[in-house]
């Protein structure tokens, strides 16, 4: 469908019937018109933005990849460019800035005025990934001490602007978060009532320094709409609304499941993310991983004169390898959906490893019984079967617990849990199971 509507777009452009393509646009949600217009090559996306009025137009484009932005940034006349920048809400505009070159951060910033540009700035000013980066104006605030027949008329004034008027920010005159007012309880109190009197106290904010994972966990908890942002004295700087957090949850998403396959995150799409940009988010990764894998061949090294004695001892390798491998990975990708969850907490550790260690040990049992049975396929000496299947016992549980617990480690280390699972935790399993493997297989033997 999505494909057809772009094939029509570009029949229309180039058949001239702009005004049928105007009337389109009118009745398709930003996000639609941003799909339509992906394919099309960008001085046709030129004309289809000249179409859009400016509010849409500057929705559409927050959506665009980078590359795409700037790539419209140099076609749009100055006055469309203007009016599209201008139009787009703080944090998208702080977004946008943060992806451009410097000249083009600097023909963007002189669209703004004074007080325009120190919001934004105030904003760039937060640390990268925080609560404040993430900060809107597109909010109704009232005092406390109005009534509800005044706050009336500043909704009704102010509210035509705003998206997001269902919940209203209450402020001291010192412009401290007193409390939230839903709008419903605002149109059906009494006009005399004061908004104080109607108003939840002790809302549910967020500091403009915590991280945003902070804001959505927060949002996602209470099932909030918009969440108040403040500063160390508490006073309202913004809001956080949830569309902003969908994007954050879709971005924390992408940069644990790309860590978990141990490489840098990358958060444009695929096709919109250069050739080169992969190479290096991904070859260091590999190279480290490789020589780390390599150890196992100066442990297999060791044992060599035991290995030209007992060939048969090498057909169990690669068992041990990806049993230990992915049991490890197994309770490492629990402990970390439970960490990003708060269902897990670092003081937590002890009780893991105890369950675990439990866990580990009847797995270990199950698959080296099932390993017992099957090596008889291969061997007939029973010593060497059992010895590979007490091997395997004892390599399924240590796996069981080293991913329990490199999770906990990373926390403690202030690294991403998501690193140790995947590639990395398979290679350090697999490294360390050999040395189990080999040291059990030749007590038993030698």
């Amino acid at each position: 469908m999505k494909i057809r509507v772009e094939i029509d777009i570009q029949q229309l452009i180039e058949k001239g019937d702009f005004k049928t393509l105007k009337r389109i646009l009118e009745q398709q949600e930003p996000a639609d018109v941003k799909d339509m217009i992906e394919k099309l090559p960008s001085d046709l996306k030129v004309v289809v933005f000249r179409l859009l009025p400016k509010d849409k137009a500057a929705e559409v484009f927050s959506e665009l990849e980078p590359d795409d932005q700037i790539e419209l940034i140099n076609l749009f006349r100055e006055e469309r460019l203007r009016d599209i920048f201008s139009s787009m809400d703080p944090d998208d505009k702080v977004e946008l800035l943060e992806e451009m070159p410097a000249n083009v951060v600097k023909r963007l910033l002189s669209f703004l005025t004074p007080q325009e540009r120190e919001q934004v700035l105030s904003i760039l000013n937060y640390p990268k990934n925080s609560a404040g980066r993430l900060v809107t104006t597109d909010y109704v605030e009232l005092y406390e001490d109005l009534t509800v027949e005044k706050a009336l008329e500043i909704v009704r004034k102010e509210g035509k602007g705003k998206k997001n008027i269902y919940s209203l920010m209450v402020i001291s005159r010192s412009r401290k978060l007193v409390g939230i007012v839903e709008l419903k309880d605002l149109i059906t109190a009494e006009p005399h009532q004061k908004v104080s009197e109607i108003m939840k106290r002790e809302p549910v904010f967020v500091h403009a320094t915590d991280d945003q994972e902070v804001a959505a966990e927060l949002m996602k908890r209470y099932d909030l709409l918009m969440l108040p942002v403040v500063d160390s004295e508490e006073r309202l700087i913004g809001v956080i609304t949830i569309d902003d957090i969908v994007d954050v949850i879709e971005e924390e998403a992408t940069e644990d499941i790309q860590k978990m396959a141990s490489m840098s995150a990358v958060y444009t799409s695929y096709f919109h993310t250069p050739f080169w940009r992969f190479l290096l988010n991904r070859l260091p990764w590999l190279i480290a991983l490789l020589l780390a894998g390599s150890l196992s061949g100066n442990i297999i090294a060791k044992y060599e004169h035991f290995l030209a004695a007992i060939p048969l001892v090498a057909a169990f390798i690669p068992a041990m390898i990806d049993s230990g491998g992915n049991t490890g990975s197994q309770i490492a990708a629990l402990v970390i959906r439970g960490m990003a969850l708060n269902e897990i907490k670092r003081k937590d550790w002890w009780k893991v490893l105890i369950r675990e260690f439990l866990i580990g040990s009847v797995l270990g049992l199950a698959l080296a019984a099932v390993l017992y049975i099957r090596a008889f396929l291969v061997s007939t000496n029973v010593t060497l079967n059992f010895a590979v299947a007490t091997a395997l016992f004892l390599v399924v549980i240590y796996s069981n617990l080293m991913g329990a617990i490199l999770p906990f480690l990373a926390s403690v280390f202030r690294v991403d849990p998501a690193f140790m699972a995947g590639p990395l935790l398979t290679t350090i399993v697999d490294v360390s199971g050999i040395m189990v493997y080999f040291w059990v297989v030749h007590s038993f033997l030698t």
